[in-house]
This record gives C-alpha cells, sequence and structure tokens, in this order.
C-alpha cells in the first residue's frame, strides 16, 4: 500500500486486489470505486453494489456523491454570439454615455444583463444558470 503499511490480507472483489489492514479497514482502489458508481449510475441500487463487495452502504454513497461533483457542470461556460436575430425580435443596440463606468453586457432570451466591474464571478455564475434555468 502507498502508505507503507503492509496488509494484513487481500480480497478479490471484481476481480480488484483490496487490502486490508490489521484493523479491518479496506483499501478501495478507484478503478473498483469507478466500477461500483458506474454500476449505480446504470440502475443498480447502493445498498446491493455495498452488499455485494462488503463495503458500507454508506461508503458506496460518498463514492456517488463526489463522482458527481467531478461531473458537475464547469463554474463557466462558453457565451456564443447568435448568428441572427430571433423572428419578431429588434436588435437591440445601446450605447453607453462616455462618462459611464464599463460594463459587460449579456443577453439571454429576452434578459438583458448588465454587469459591472469587479462583479463576483461565483455570484455570476448562479445569475445566469438561474436565467437559462427560467428561459
Amino acid at each position: 500500500m502507498l502508505d507503507g503499511e503492509v496488509p494484513e490480507k487481500v480480497e478479490m472483489v471484481w476481480g480488484f486486489a483490496v487490502p486490508i489492514r490489521s484493523g479491518g479497514r479496506r483499501k478501495w482502489p478507484p478503478a473498483l470505486r469507478a466500477m461500483a458508481v458506474e454500476r449505480i449510475a446504470a440502475g443498480e441500487g447502493i445498498r446491493e453494489i455495498a452488499e455485494e463487495i462488503g463495503a458500507n452502504k454508506s461508503l458506496v454513497a460518498i463514492w456517488v456523491k463526489n463522482a458527481k461533483r467531478k461531473n458537475s457542470a464547469p463554474a463557466f461556460f462558453e457565451v456564443m454570439p447568435p448568428t441572427e436575430v430571433k423572428p419578431g425580435r429588434k436588435p437591440s443596440v445601446t450605447v453607453a454615455p462616455e462618462d459611464a463606468a464599463p460594463t459587460c453586457r449579456i443577453s439571454i432570451g429576452d434578459a438583458d444583463i448588465a454587469i459591472p466591474p469587479g462583479y463576483p464571478a461565483d455570484h455570476l455564475v448562479e445569475v445566469l444558470r438561474a436565467v437559462r434555468a427560467s428561459q
């Protein structure tokens, strides 16, 4: 094992060697964890998988939760300008006064959002997600 501790015994689970420490704790290989998560995503239950491999069901649930977190949407996404204007909608052109502070404007559907400089990115992500969800 990587931590320098020699396992007391090794158990084979789904073709993977799972080292068991003297206290009874198992060191689950990442490939086995990934396989368990894939099977749960395919429709098998957490309890059934946990019983099959001899793990605690709350541990298997944590594997699933961590996998979802890794696969979640990125904090930022590419914004592409429309190639053509939607029918029945006039293109909007706004001209800011020369003394106005610089801003970034984002139009999503009917929403027109002006973002001041220094606006917190994490809050902007939530605003954009909410606007997209309402469309």
